[in-house]
């Protein structure tokens, strides 16, 4: 990528009105001077960001070298456009011209010799596109050996994909009309009519690729020409320069076509009175074409008009009258140029929206200036956000309103909806003081009762004033996107509970966002929480920390609360922690024979415990008897745990002591008496 840098200088300036003053943004002249020997021809992208421009080199002998280049007017860089299709710069002059700019300024079509390009073409010279993105050039292919191509002006669309460009048969001289797609690689025929034209003259497309605007001659036997739409879907060429008894002109004919980017304002400049009434001037003036209302204009009687430029819109044109004036559709107002240092301009063009106008300006030395205007952002309202998302009778949603530029009177922005909105502003008020302070608009969803699924609703800003700019400021508006109310539910497990966790069940609107909240009218305590319903409207969730106390409980979706509901909250008793430790594994127990006693008819004898571990074991010590032989019982139990007789002895043992536990139990049936002896720390 070849790339170099101009310093721009930069100034304010005056500008004149005509109609009548009104006022307007400072206009803000930049200059990027050009070491050039001829007129750079430039063309705008959309934005204003992007210009490309042929640059011509001034040598002291021998041929000149014309290039294309992009400047970037943000990062004050120039990058060379026409490499060679296998990359770098060509080191043959390709004497290149006619640059014409993509709206989102990526791509730039030209015209150079196809040798110094590094291709071959029938007639010496081709069209390429640059593609700034890539950094890579390539030549537009001709669907035919013998088609050749003048110097002249392609159009790229406003969305960058449609090229249209011109080229003639070298047998015949017959010229025709091609469509090529950038991104199907593809190129297409059309059937426009009188395409020969003289000269270097502009072409436009419309984004959809359906129009093509270009000037052409109806009797290739004469000089004259028309300016012409052809529309790709019906086949049909129209004239778009007809005098009023509908004959084509027999003066000098059409010079600097422009388009709109829907191709319904054309703009051209004429020295053929018959094209108005009353008649115009037998000179060259800008002439105005509204395709649709069938109707033609002259913007300037002042002599000589001519070198003109349509924004996209189809709003501003720029065009020649001694200096640069911009024509404003809407307001009828005129805004004029005038570049410093005695600059003489030429070839104006203008960005998509109208703010930035480009053209050449040449100094009484001869050299060459690109000239950038800023004309400043037209009059109109700024919107913090134009989409809504509401809920019938759910929360309100905000969204506020600014001036784009200071009145001289005040605007009012007149707001207004349907039925199906509820606002709480029905007028703004700006003024010179605070047209840039943002004003806010709330705006609720009304609940009908009507289930009508999601549905929208519109908010129309309608703005008045004495202010010319404002008196022609469209309607804004805003859309909201409204769901039916849902009315949320909760449902509580039971009325009273008695746990420290209370699961939570309920339906909201599917996908809602569901606030639960729960307030203790006893102890005061409240927790919030969120979850989200799934698909089909449910939602569940499991509240914790309750603690004993009268509880109330709603949930909370698109800003509609669901009814109240109310648990009692009394916790069950917790038992104690255990205080005993079972320490079986560091007793041995030796146990002697029960011996009957004939008296009592009982069974008596000994459990000896002794401590084999290292630590003393603390008192009192469980002596536990589990799994005790059905029918025989412990006569001299302590208690009963788990089941299962125990015998306490209070005291501890030290390591290596034991301690003798007499047993005395009743067998009636005289049983094999068994158990498993187990023996606990602490108290059951």
């Amino acid at each position: 990528m070849k790339t170099k840098k101009v310093t721009p200088i930069s100034f304010f300036v005056s500008v004149v009105m005509a109609h009548g003053a009104w006022a307007a943004p400072d206009v803000r002249l930049s200059y990027v001077p050009l070491n050039s020997s001829s007129t750079p021809t430039p063309s705008v992208s959309a934005d204003g960001r992007y210009i490309a421009y042929e640059f011509t080199r001034k040598v002291a002998s021998g041929p000149v070298t014309a290039d294309i280049y992009i400047r970037d007017v943000v990062t004050g860089t120039d990058t060379q456009a026409n490499l060679k299709v296998t990359g770098g710069a060509p080191t043959v002059n390709p004497l290149c011209d006619s640059p014409s700019i993509s709206g989102d300024g990526r791509y730039v079509a030209f015209v150079c010799l196809a040798a110094p390009m590094g291709e071959t073409t029938p007639s010496t010279r081709a069209y390429f596109v640059y593609d700034r993105l890539a950094d890579r050039t390539e030549m537009v292919p001709t669907t035919s050996a013998r088609e050749g191509v003048n110097p002249g002006y392609a159009a790229l669309s406003s969305n960058s994909r449609y090229l249209a460009f011109r080229v003639y048969n070298v047998d015949t001289g017959v010229n025709k009309i091609y469509i090529r797609d950038l991104i199907n690689r593809t190129t297409t025929a059309t059937n426009a009519q009188y395409a020969g034209v003289p000269g270097a003259a502009r072409m436009f497309i419309t984004p959809d690729a359906r129009f093509i605007s270009y000037s052409g001659r109806f009797d290739a036997s004469k000089t004259q020409t028309d300016v012409y739409v052809y529309d790709a879907v019906t086949g049909v060429t129209e004239t778009q320069s007809l005098t009023l008894k509908g004959t084509h002109s027999i003066y000098g004919g059409i010079r600097e076509p422009s388009a709109s980017d829907d191709a319904n304002i054309i703009v051209f400049s004429s020295d053929d009175p018959g094209l108005i009434s009353p008649s115009g001037p037998s000179a060259y003036s800008i002439y105005m074409r509204d395709r649709k209302a069938g109707t033609t204009e002259i913007l300037s009687r002042t002599l000589p008009s001519w070198q003109s430029a349509v924004s996209g819109n189809g709003r501003y044109v720029a065009f020649l009258n001694n200096s640069i004036r911009v024509y404003d559709r809407l307001t009828k107002t005129t805004r004029e140029i005038v570049a410093s240092g005695g600059r003489t301009p030429s070839y104006p063009t203008i960005s998509a929206n109208g703010r930035y106008v480009v053209f050449n300006g040449i100094d009484p030395s001869g050299s060459h200036t690109i000239v950038i205007a800023d004309m400043g952002v037209e009059a109109g309202l700024i919107l913090s956000s134009k989409e809504l998302s509401l809920t019938e009778a759910g929360m309100a949603a905000t969204y506020t309103l600014a001036l784009t530029q200071a009145p001289d009177a005040d605007v009012k922005v007149a707001v207004k909806t349907g039925s199906q909105l509820a606002l709480a502003r029905s007028e703004l008020v700006f003024t010179r003081e605070n047209w840039n302070v943002p004003q806010v608009v709330s705006v609720q969803a009304v609940a009908d009762g009507i289930p009508e699924g999601r549905h929208t609703a519109v908010i129309v800003h309608t703005v008045t004033s004495s202010d010319v700019n404002y008196s022609v400021v469209q309607a804004a508006n805003v859309t909201a996107t409204i769901t039916d109310g849902v009315t949320p539910t909760i449902v509580v497990p039971a009325a009273t509970w008695n746990r420290s966790d209370l699961p939570l069940t309920g339906t909201a609107a599917p996908g809602a966002t569901v606030l639960l909240t729960a307030v203790n009218r006893t102890t005061g305590w409240m927790s919030a929480v969120s979850t989200v319903s799934d698909q089909q409207g449910q939602w569940s969730y499991t509240l914790t920390g309750f603690t004993d106390g009268i509880v109330d409980l709603d949930a909370q979706a698109d800003g509609i609360k669901s009814a109240v509901r109310t648990v009692a909250i009394k916790l069950a008793a917790i038992p104690p922690p255990p205080t005993f430790l079972e320490v079986t594994g560091n007793i041995r127990t030796t146990a002697y024979g029960l011996i009957l006693n004939r008296s009592t008819g009982k069974y008596a004898g000994n459990f000896v415990l002794t401590n084999t571990g290292s630590i003393p074991l603390k008192g009192p010590l469980q002596l536990r008897l589990d799994n005790l032989t059905a029918g025989v019982a412990l006569f001299n139990a302590t208690g009963s745990h788990e089941g299962a007789p125990y015998i306490t002895v209070p005291e501890g043992l030290a390591p290596d002591q034991s301690v003798t536990i007499p047993l005395l139990v009743t067998n009636p049936a005289k049983a094999t008496v068994s158990y498993d002896a187990r023996i606990f720390s602490g108290n059951f």
